[in-house]
């Protein structure tokens, strides 16, 4: 590994046991390899330490930081205040990065200074292994709703080093839609751009359907909304309009995904 890579990949562990050596590997085959791989395991009480250790002692660009639970906000900027390269990408232990994820976000970015931070499309997939795409803004669409909701997934991202850093990363206050916020702060400093390809898988768990996280994320998107937009009705709008969808149950959200990806697909093969 060189002492000054291109890129510094950050991921945040807790009782990831399970699934985290295939998020992992996805890393370490990607077609672009001059980068870091920050991981924090934020006090994994599961056999999660095991499998960190021994894939760090397999590849040397692998840093294992081991810490007590704080949770993914705080643990993220760890991460970030580790971190050597240029850019910052995110991963979860629990998606995959295609191969040539890095490559094609590094390109972007070359050749377009005014890019602070890109992302890029999704397979999502489901439980009971139903998938959907997550969906897809232009350049001009991002810079406007970046201030209402994600414009694509967290895990997706690479971002500036020197940007992130600047604005003192994550901020510590959001237990959730920390990304969201960010990207807020970050889209004031810059342009954002997205990838329509999928360059990563993300595996929607069951927490993510349930009501187990609804509130908390409600309010924290909220806060963001209202703190970034001067008029409050969007935000407000956009907030409870989230919480709506998010209510919806299982099945019928999944049929109008169904439809959704189907009309999407149908309008593809007609271009």
């Amino acid at each position: 590994m060189s002492e000054n890579p291109a890129i510094s990949v950050i991921m945040s562990v807790y009782n990831d046991g399970d699934c985290v050596g295939k998020a992992i590997e996805s890393i370490l085959s990607q077609s672009f390899s001059d980068f870091e791989f920050i991981i924090i395991d934020d006090g994994s009480t599961d056999f999660t330490p095991d499998i960190l250790k021994d894939f760090s002692e397999k590849d040397a660009r692998i840093q294992v930081h081991t810490q007590d639970n704080t949770g993914l906000t705080k643990a993220l900027n760890k991460g970030l205040s580790l971190a050597k390269g240029n850019y910052i990408a995110r991963q979860d232990a629990d998606d995959i990065s295609y191969p040539q994820r890095f490559e094609k976000q590094v390109v972007v970015l070359e050749n377009n200074q005014d890019v602070v931070v890109v992302g890029s499309g999704a397979d999502d997939l489901y439980p009971d292994g139903f998938t959907a795409r997550w969906g897809h803004y232009s350049e001009d669409e991002l810079q406007k709703v970046v201030f209402l909701k994600t414009p694509f997934p967290h895990a997706s991202a690479m971002m500036r080093a020197d940007i992130c850093k600047k604005l003192s990363g994550y901020d510590e206050s959001f237990k959730t839609s920390q990304d969201m916020e960010l990207w807020m702060r970050m889209a004031k400093e810059g342009k954002l751009a997205m990838i329509e390809e999928p360059l990563m898988r993300r595996y929607v768990g069951n927490d993510s359907i349930t009501v187990k996280r609804r509130w908390p994320q409600f309010f924290d998107a909220m806060r963001a909304r209202l703190k970034h937009n001067t008029n409050p009705f969007p935000a407000l709008y956009h907030s409870f309009r989230s919480l709506a969808i998010a209510l919806v149950p299982y099945s019928i959200l999944k049929k109008w995904r169904s439809h959704k990806d189907s009309k999407s697909q149908g309008a593809r093969q007609l271009s």
